[in-house]
């Protein structure tokens, strides 16, 4: 009987047990995978449409509207050339791949003083240059590179300073308006821009000390354009020549002293090398002042939205150019000296007035006898009357 109560209670147990894990037992079984539904049938890719010709055209970049050749007056690699060139790196970017230049520096298809003659007849359709180059036809452009008496900074609000400018990039002044009318008569048809506008070029090169006025007087001097005028009307002996006869000319000593351009891209032409004195000047010189000329049928073609940033691409370079080359000018005070050992110094006060007294007898007694210059001199005056009085802080907006 005991016996019997024991299984009854197994079968009892075993039962529960069995009851209890029925629902786990389901979960356990393997569950039917659903059949996978039909992969939709791919959509054809429609096929590249034909050109006209047939042929299959494959993507690219758009090519630019406008390729041009480009020349600039100066030789491979020297501090104009190098300006200048950025100022095709800005019309570049700046019109977004609708312009591209072949480069070319001078002599690789004129010589650098033949520049505008061969954008006016269309032998090169871009060039950039100076005015001195332009001097030949219509003398008083040279004044756009050899200003009186104005530092640089004044020298780009003389001629691009108009009211609003920062909002319109409106750059074109009445003086500067009255330079495209002077090329355009001289050059008929050819457009002119701005480029760059340098620091104040380096006073002179020269192999003797200048202490005195009567010092500077002695030199015989190669200068050219205006800057050789006036250093005429203060009594020195100028002799005109050739950029790449300069440097020769002073080591043989057929000429004592030179001018030539800015200072740290006259340095890799070596004129801090065969000079042995290299002087600035405490009042205003001539900052030069570059420009880029299209031909006028050249011109013609570009549409008037293209023109517009074209304009602008060359404001912006302009003023950038002025920051670069005080930059670069003043690392190169101490490669002068410590590399190439020359004396860095200014002229002495009264040398430098002497000068300046000088330029402004030139223009004066010039200008009589010249209506395009005695208008010019008219715009000068105007604008000395309105900022002159401020020439003496521009310093101290970099100092």
């Amino acid at each position: 009987m005991k016996r019997n109560r024991v299984s009854i209670l197994i079968g009892l147990i075993c039962l529960a047990l069995i009851v209890a894990v029925m629902p786990f037992m389901g979960a356990c079984a393997p569950k039917e995978t659903p059949a996978p539904a039909p992969t939709p049938a791919p959509t054809p890719t429609p096929a590249p449409a034909p050109t006209p010709d047939g042929v299959t055209a494959a993507w690219h970049e758009p090519e630019p509207e406008f390729v041009w050749k480009a020349q600039t007056a100066w030789p491979k690699g020297c501090g104009l050339d190098y300006l200048q060139m950025r100022t095709l790196d800005f019309i570049e970017y700046w019109t977004k791949g609708r312009v591209e230049f072949e480069r070319y520096s001078a002599g690789e298809i004129v010589p650098g003083y033949e520049i505008f003659d061969a954008v006016q007849l269309g032998t090169i359709p871009v060039a950039l240059s100076c005015n001195c180059y332009s001097m030949s036809k219509s003398y008083v452009s040279g004044m756009y590179c050899s200003a009186p008496n104005l530092p640089a900074v004044a020298k780009m609000a003389f001629y691009h300073g108009t009211e609003g400018v920062q909002q319109t990039k409106d750059y074109r002044t009445p003086v500067w308006i009255y330079l495209e009318e002077l090329i355009s008569a001289a050059y008929p048809g050819v457009v002119t821009l701005p480029s760059a506008l340098q620091t104040t070029e380096t006073f002179l090169y020269s192999m003797k000390p200048i202490d005195t006025i009567e010092d500077l007087k002695a030199l015989k001097m190669r200068s050219v354009g205006y800057r050789g005028d006036v250093f005429k009307q203060a009594g020195c002996e100028v002799v005109g020549m050739p950029a790449g006869e300069v440097l020769p000319a002073m080591e043989r000593g057929v000429i004592d002293a030179t001018e030539f351009a800015n200072f740290f891209g006259d340095i890799p032409l070596g004129y801090a090398d065969t000079a042995k004195y290299i002087y600035f000047n405490p009042y205003s010189s001539q900052p030069c002042d570059l420009n880029l000329m299209f031909n006028g049928d050249a011109w013609a073609e570009v549409p008037d939205d293209l023109k517009a940033q074209i304009k602008e691409a060359c404001f912006e370079s302009m003023k950038w150019s002025l920051s670069e080359c005080l930059f670069l000018d003043f690392l190169a005070f101490r490669e002068a000296e410590e590399v190439h050992k020359a004396t860095v110094a200014a002229i002495p006060e009264e040398v430098g007035k002497y000068i300046y007294d000088s330029a402004v007898e030139f223009y004066e007694t010039t200008r009589l006898d010249d209506p395009e210059l005695d208008k010019y001199m008219q715009y000068w005056e105007d604008f000395e009357a309105k900022y002159g009085k401020y020439y003496y802080l521009v310093p101290t907006l970099v100092s």
